[in-house]
């Protein structure tokens, strides 16, 4: 991914600061004092020095200004310099350009008129020169520079953080996290840093907003229309043909060495099946012919995989076989969790469940017991997290909110539930069952995404891309 390719938020309206001062390079940087200016003005007009700090992207940084006509201007060498720009003098005044050469700012002391990337504007008071330094209007020298400015938290970003809604989260080993813009006019797969305003448009690829992750979270796989495979760099984004094989393929896992892709193959989702990362060589795991498999998860070591089989009613009619005999059994229909041994050849799928609960984010744990979150089918009971072990006999995962959301991580889980009054917790738990929790919200949380140790997670909050680590919360989107 080229650098050329980050891309700017969209120039918001314009808040003159009246609140804090500094002064210029060339100014006095404590106490207050009086002077005079001439610019744009008829006549010189009194003006007063003073300082106000503000945090530029987190760092708190004292400003000089002045106080000219009831208005606040800020030394604009000084505010360039803390986000980067470039400031260099032009045939008609002073030329500015951002860090990233995404926007030129041209404006002349004593005009209210100035341009951005060649589009004229107007600032509600001249730039002025005193003391041999230029001073601005603070916010629109800002975003005119693809910045962002919050008057209320005295904050200032270098670049404004994109905006608009997101989803379908994932870490990359790099640290970074790539999250859909699904709010855009097209496919746009931005990449985060750990940063505010440090982002860049990682893929437009229609096919890619939604991968599975290796574990080293160096690639990601996916299908394209006509259901061949492909793999996707987290680092730069390119993209490549995995095999030949157009078959359709769902659920698509990665063994935890990388070497193979397992997946649920077919129209009616009746096998399963893996792919070498190598050789792109297609290999059948499962045809036992049993229709609507999904879920697929494979364990650590690929002993065994784990999947959701989708039992439908049964059609029974009399010996006439008549339309009005006909009737349909439900009694045996529903959500219900098998395991397949992948150690023993032509070994037969076991049953681990026959309860009637809907079976979401099944997870194979370290002591090959299957963790999943319960939903009780009619709605009537709260969600709870379970734990079956081979023999089917299962036990209830004490928790403190109710479950809507688990993963694996290492060898444990990390879960997102809601406690009574609302709020929403993400707890760890490792193999030994202890809990911690690691971020605690009173917003809307729809998705949970956790990087490969466990130190950070990712969250959309509200359509928001929120990174936590810590138990400290950093919105990367607005």
């Amino acid at each position: 991914m080229k650098n050329s390719k980050w891309i700017s938020a969209t120039l918001a309206s314009a808040l003159l600061v009246t609140a804090g001062a500094g002064s210029a390079l060339a100014a006095s940087a404590g106490g207050s004092k009086t002077g005079t200016v001439s610019a744009a003005v008829s006549g010189p007009v009194k003006v007063k020095e003073g300082t106000a700090t503000w945090t530029v992207n987190g760092t708190p940084v004292t400003f000089n200004t002045i106080d000219s006509g009831g208005y606040k201007l800020y030394a604009l060498s000084q505010v360039a310099g803390e986000i980067g720009a470039h400031v260099a003098a032009s045939a008609s005044g002073i030329e500015l350009n951002d860090s990233k050469g995404l926007h030129t700012l041209q404006i002349k002391p004593g005009s209210k008129s100035f341009q951005v990337d060649g589009e004229a504007q107007s600032f509600t008071i001249a730039p002025v020169t005193y003391k041999n330094s230029t001073y601005v209007e603070l916010t629109k020298l800002v975003v005119s520079l693809g910045g962002e400015l919050d008057a209320e938290s005295t904050s200032i970003l270098s670049f404004a953080r994109p905006e608009g809604l997101f989803d379908t989260l994932h870490w990359a080993a790099d640290g970074t996290v790539i999250a859909n813009h699904s709010d855009a006019e097209t496919t746009q797969l931005l990449k985060f840093g750990g940063d505010q305003g440090n982002y860049q448009l990682f893929s437009t690829d229609d096919s890619a907003v939604d991968f599975a992750v290796s574990a080293d979270q160096r690639w990601g796989a996916f299908n394209d229309e006509t259901g061949q495979l492909r793999l996707i760099d987290l680092n730069s984004g390119a993209i490549k043909a995995l095999g030949t094989d157009n078959s359709v393929k769902t659920d698509l896992i990665w063994s935890k060495d990388g070497k193979k892709i397992y997946f649920i193959q077919g129209d009616k989702q009746e096998k399963i099946a893996s792919i070498s990362v190598e050789s792109g060589t297609v290999a059948t795991v499962l045809a036992d012919k049993v229709e609507n498999k999904s879920e697929l998860r494979v364990s650590a070591d690929e002993k065994s995989v784990a999947y959701i089989v989708n039992l439908t009613g049964v059609a029974k009619n009399d010996a006439d076989s008549t339309e009005d005999s006909l009737t349909v059994d439900f009694s045996k229909a529903g959500e219900q969790l098998y395991k397949l041994d992948l150690t023993v050849k032509d070994a037969k799928p076991v049953a681990l469940t026959t309860s009637a609960d809907n079976k979401l984010y099944p997870e194979i744990l370290a002591d090959g017991n299957v963790a999943y979150l319960s939903a009780d089918a009619d709605g009537k009971a709260a969600n709870t997290l379970k734990s079956v072990k081979a023999d089917g006999t299962s036990t209830n995962i004490a928790l403190d909110v109710e479950p809507t959301w688990v993963s694996s991580v290492n060898d444990g889980l990390v879960v997102s539930g809601t406690t009574a009054d609302g709020a929403t917790v993400v707890y760890s738990i490792n193999a030994s069952g202890a809990k911690t929790e690691l971020y605690r919200s009173t917003e809307d949380v729809s998705e949970v995404a956790v990087s490969k140790d466990g130190s950070k997670l990712a969250i959309i909050s509200d359509g928001k891309v929120v990174v936590i680590k810590g138990g400290k919360a950093l919105e990367l989107t607005k």
